[in-house]
């Protein structure tokens, strides 16, 4: 059996945001809180659910995904969530009470920038730059595309990951669910795509969200969003695709109260990581769309305010203030120089009997290798068996090949990332 132990890079994120209180792509100010900590991530592994590196039991939690009650084994890899429950003191363990996944995109490729044997690059999707990195999980529901580079016009891919931009996505996630339109819609409703609208024409009745101009001509006004107008944040759903190199609108809905990014509620804690999406002007940065405010009192951890800047990946905690801005008391930064490390795997050491992505492998070469909670661990076996989606350490036995991106750390340790 061959499988990737995989996590999310320093550029890439060990996160995201973009969500709603339904599941992803930002939170809503009208829905009261849980009590505990909201965790805004990618899912790194399973066993429980790990999110920013806390192990979150699921037993008494409820699960949606795309707004539609779900079972925890319908989560999967690379999934940016958010997770509403207790976290332990030490931040490793918690208890989870809701967890929710909705995907930032699910539409029409317009071209492929990646060619083959490369698997990083960009992707237009319905006019979104979709950024791809050595770090994001690729599946397919289509068997003759077993590449990102064999992705072509006409497929639909779902996406998940975090806005860094406008009309711009670094996907943690991307996996093909149909060949064309047509077969996607025998089994859903529509394509969608969210976004803040700009370049709004009522006369033409068009809009754009990215560079994809959208042909709302066909909705009656009382159909529309209220409030509707540059700015606001939307979702638009179709069923005719790109007609004339315009998406024609079949519905327009608000997304998250028309305000991209998490809104949360006065005192509601918070824990999310992803790459910064508006630059530390002295005073806040954002985190899609998230506004992340440092004070005096904030603890910078292995970056400097310079270092603030579009793209950066950071790990931000702290409590919403009244106006739902994020008030940080930590901001930590994950640079680090990555290399590969390949081989057959020896053995397999746990930290405890309950660790299930906790502790060490040891390679045929007597390299050693440590995972925890933060490394992405993924069964990309190519035996012909099905990828087990709920792979981790456990499950890993000696004579299983692996492939891993791995970090020097202060202690001399190899960890692995990936």
């Amino acid at each position: 059996m061959r499988i990737k132990v995989l996590a999310l890079s320093t550029t890439a994120l060990a996160v995201a945001l973009a969500l709603s209180a339904c599941g992803g792509g930002g939170g809503s100010a009208g829905t009261a809180p849980s009590a505990g900590t909201t965790t805004v991530g990618t899912i790194t592994g399973f066993g429980s659910v790990f999110v920013n590196g806390v192990e979150f039991k699921t037993s008494s939690a409820s699960i949606a995904v795309n707004k539609l009650q779900a079972a925890a084994s319908n989560l999967k890899v690379g999934m940016v969530v958010t997770v509403q429950g207790q976290v332990s003191a030490d931040g490793s363990t918690g208890d989870a009470t809701s967890i929710q996944y909705t995907d930032e995109l699910k539409g029409l490729v317009v071209s492929n920038g990646i060619v083959a044997p490369s698997t990083i690059g960009v992707i237009n999707i319905m006019g979104q730059r979709i950024t791809v990195t050595a770090n994001t999980v690729f599946a397919s529901d289509v068997k003759s595309i077993t590449t990102i580079g064999q992705i072509v016009p006409g497929n639909i891919v779902e996406v998940s990951g975090t806005v860094t931009g406008p009309g711009s996505i670094e996907a943690t996630r991307i996996e093909v669910t149909a060949a064309t339109l047509t077969d996607h819609l025998v089994a859903h409703d529509s394509i969608e795509v969210k976004g803040v609208i700009s370049a709004l024409d009522t006369a033409a009745l068009t809009f754009k969200l990215g560079d994809m101009v959208v042909d709302y001509s066909a909705l009656p006004t009382t159909q529309l969003p209220v409030g509707f107008a540059n700015d606001l944040y939307v979702e638009v759903k179709s069923v005719r695709g790109i007609v004339n190199g315009k998406l024609v609108a079949s519905s327009i809905s608000l997304e998250d109260d028309g305000k991209q990014g998490y809104q949360g509620h006065d005192g509601e804690d918070m824990d999310v990581k992803g790459p910064i999406s508006l630059a530390f002007d002295g005073t806040r940065f954002a985190v899609d769309g998230t506004t992340v405010i440092v004070t005096s009192a904030t603890r910078l951890k292995d970056l400097k305010t310079t270092d603030l800047i579009v793209g950066t990946a950071v790990k931000v905690e702290g409590a919403f203030n009244a106006t739902g801005e994020l008030v940080a008391t930590q901001i930590q930064g994950h640079s680090h120089d990555e290399q590969e490390v390949h081989g057959t795997v020896t053995s397999v050491a746990r930290l405890t009997p309950d660790s299930v992505n906790t502790g060490t492998i040891t390679l045929a070469d007597h390299t050693l290798v440590q995972v925890n909670n933060d490394t992405i661990m993924m069964d990309d076996r190519e035996d012909g068996v099905p990828p087990d989606q709920m792979f981790n350490l456990t499950k890993l036995v000696n004579g299983d090949s692996i492939e891993a991106e791995v970090y020097t750390d202060s202690n001399n340790n190899l960890v692995a990332v990936r």
